[in-house]
């Protein structure tokens, strides 16, 4: 399918795709969700039916019902948690529907985590990378493979996966891939590298973005090869007041959250990508006041779910968080 039909079956899905809607006697789904106040959000993700994880970097799992708004803690806090001294626990997640296994990237401490969705008992700790330059980020979930981004380092890193989704018993047995070509040599800014990751529906391909750069990246997830993605027009980033954070696929199509300097900055950019991977058309942004420095989403049906990390009230502690439900179709 060339460029310019995916944009016209885009737009003609607002009229054809079923919604989410409740059923009689249902309550619907709500646009805000409360998450837990006063743990500073990073990582967010779906599981099964309407339950959902928000994660915080001081530690703790948010376990909710998107339909209901109710939640319950699933992991605790960590009990050192230090805010001022730059504490740093967890950060992206992502549920296996197969295995219902919770995995988590361990931010500064080079390592992740598997979690038992359903209890939130730890049922495995991996170390990624034990130089003390990592930030393990993001995460992206293939059916042999689990992949993690690196913002410290130019690597991603692999954990593989057995039938059915099952993790390995060895400790140590995640690869350290180095990232090659285009994504090595850009330009960065921030001195930063990889942060949201998706995988195409085959499990082939990388898409991978860089913050330092505003770019996206083509990566073989063998090899850890990139080609750069040229976007046009291209992606708003550092020099526009924003920031390329998560990666969200769906139906071809790629949602960049970019929280901005202030709130009213924050966008969803729309890129809908050629058949090669190797361009994307920016088609849009999904803009709402309701959303304050959108860290971290997921989609469920064609709503588009993102949490806020509400950066300018960070540290002040408590501070309110939500999650805040998007249609996919509201592209400015």
């Amino acid at each position: 399918m060339n460029t310019q039909l995916k944009l016209t079956t885009l737009a003609l899905l607002a009229c054809t795709v079923p919604m989410l809607s409740a059923s009689a006697g249902e309550k619907p789904f709500p646009k805000l969700v409360p998450a837990l106040d006063g743990a500073p959000p990073e990582g967010f993700t779906i599981g099964k039916g309407t339950t959902a994880y928000n994660g915080s970097i001081d530690g703790s799992i948010y376990k909710m019902n998107l339909r209901s708004g109710q939640g319950e803690i699933l992991v605790p806090a960590e009990p050192d948690f230090d805010v001022f001294a730059g504490d740093c626990y967890k950060l992206g997640m992502r549920v296996d529907p197969r295995s219902n296994y919770l995995f988590v990237a361990g931010c500064i401490n080079g390592d992740a985590y598997v979690f038992d969705a359903d209890s939130g008992e730890e049922i495995m700790k991996y170390q990624l990378d034990g130089s003390g330059n990592s930030v393990i980020n993001d995460i992206a979930v293939t059916q042999d493979a689990v992949y993690f981004t690196d913002f410290g380092q130019p690597y991603i890193y692999r954990l593989p996966l057995t039938k059915n989704g099952r993790i390995p018993e060895d400790a140590s047995a995640a690869t350290q891939i180095p990232l090659s070509g285009d994504f090595e040599n850009g330009d960065n800014l921030l001195g930063s590298y990889a942060n949201g990751i998706v995988a195409t529906p085959d499990g082939k391909t990388l898409i991978i973005g860089n913050s330092g750069s505003s770019k996206i990246f083509k990566v073989n997830p063998t090899t850890g090869h990139s080609d750069e993605i040229i976007v046009s027009p291209p992606l708003a980033g550092l020099l526009d007041g924003s920031f390329l954070d998560a990666i969200v696929m769906y139906d071809g199509a790629l949602f960049i959250l970019s929280p901005g300097e202030t709130p009213d900055l924050d966008t969803v950019q729309v890129v809908v990508l050629a058949d090669d991977l190797l361009t994307g058309t920016l088609v849009g942004n999904i803009v709402d006041s309701d959303m304050d420095g959108v860290a971290s989403g997921a989609m469920h049906g064609d709503s588009l779910y993102v949490n806020n990390a509400r950066y300018l009230d960070f540290p002040g502690l408590p501070t309110e968080y939500w999650i805040t439900k998007l249609s996919i179709y509201d592209v400015e």
